[in-house]
């Protein structure tokens, strides 16, 4: 499934230069040392492999995505494109699938794709992915990084380029391994591409939109439990918030992850598309209200609020929900009756995708945008 064609011309090639410390180191279970300041390029610096493929055969609890958005103010067009490779709830099998979700002025609607694990070819040493002639994802340069997304499914088609604008960042360091007992089990999280600057076309349900200067983002993530004794995501996460905004000459990304025991806080602010915070777990993050999802019967959070909880580096921080870009029931396609099991006994595990608006106060002044985030819950109760 996977092709290891090394391209030793790649330890020559270097990154953005790294420009930034970061406040708080995770270490082992998600607990996070705020009292260490991290300075060393190694810890920081995303490379090009980081953003390779990090499972080598995929088993059962295995988790592997490539995730890229793209919002255009000016036509209002929001696209999500997802790799995603991961175990079914009920771990019997693992699934592939491309989820493309598109939102313009006529209309807004998830695409998913489904494809044998068979078709996929993932180089190890960088983002450099291929199923079949459907699906291209690839990193041409990295210094700034520009990557190459072109996609032809069924109701949907496009050719995209997004080239980096801030360094990327990683606030996990390389993974995070947690273990209770014997059993184990290794999470990461880097962003390859805070913020690009993306150019290109799309056809949708046949009709063709063109993009200049839209903004974009590009995340990587993967959970790999132990082959002898795995310790699975739901049984690790309970729940997660991620999001990002442009605000100003801000740009903020921030995630809160609900580990069993411990919670990771990361945070990164960049000014004029350079990072001049990052940290973990120096911000409180709260959920102010709640709606109800009527489609997938459930709750979602409308309002989120992150509030510094350093000294140095007071702000604060509104998301306000505009509208729904995306959910899903998370036991879709599971026996009914055992869905109804599951929900009337254990959660309601969902996932929602919210456009937002933003506000920001911080150094004495006031800013509003916009952005997205999204909520992944796997234990409700």
């Amino acid at each position: 499934m996977m092709f290891r064609n090394f391209d030793f011309k790649l330890l020559l090639k270097k990154p953005f230069q790294m420009a930034y410390s970061h406040i708080g180191k995770v270490l082992n279970n998600g607990i996070v040392d705020t009292g260490e300041v991290l300075i060393n390029p190694e810890d920081l610096t995303v490379f090009p492999e980081d953003d390779g493929c990090q499972i080598d055969e995929f088993s059962k609890g295995d988790f592997e995505w490539w995730y890229f958005d793209i919002n255009e103010q000016t036509s209002d067009c929001i696209l999500k494109i997802i790799l995603h490779v991961g175990t079914n709830p009920l771990r019997t099998r693992v699934n592939s699938h491309l989820a493309v979700t598109v939102t313009t002025r006529e209309k807004s609607e998830s695409i998913l794709f489904p494809f044998s694990i068979k078709e996929m070819k993932a180089d190890t040493q960088k983002c450099n992915i291929t199923v079949s002639d459907k699906i291209l994802i690839r990193a041409e340069s990295d210094a700034p990084p520009l990557y190459i997304v072109k996609i032809n499914i069924p109701g949907f088609k496009c050719n995209f380029s997004f080239r980096s604008e801030i360094e990327g960042w990683k606030p996990f360091g390389k993974s995070v391994q947690f273990q209770t007992g014997r059993k184990k089990v290794d999470f990461s999280w880097v962003i390859p591409v805070p913020l690009a600057t993306v150019d290109g076309d799309f056809s949708f349900r046949g009709r063709k939109y063109e993009l200049a200067g839209a903004k974009g983002y590009h995340d990587h993530n993967y959970i790999k439990p132990d082959r002898k004794h795995p310790l699975y995501m739901d049984d690790l996460v309970t729940k997660w918030y991620w999001g990002k905004c442009y605000a100003g000459g801000y740009t903020v990304i921030f995630g809160d992850v609900r580990c069993r025991a411990n919670r990771i806080l990361p945070l990164m602010i960049a000014e004029n598309n350079k990072i001049i915070h990052s940290s973990n777990n120096l911000i409180d993050c709260s959920v102010l209200s709640f709606g109800y999802d009527s489609f997938i019967k459930t709750e979602y959070a409308t309002s989120i609020q992150l509030k510094s909880i350093d000294n140095n580096f007071p702000f604060l921080l509104k998301f306000e929900c505009e509208k729904i870009l995306d959910h899903r029931d998370l036991l879709e396609g599971i026996n009914p009756l055992v869905r109804f099991l599951i929900k009337r006994v254990v959660a309601r595990p969902a996932y929602h995708g919210v456009l937002a608006r933003v506000g920001v106060a911080m150094n004495n002044i006031n800013v509003e945008g916009f952005g997205n985030y999204e909520s992944m819950v796997f234990r409700s109760k």
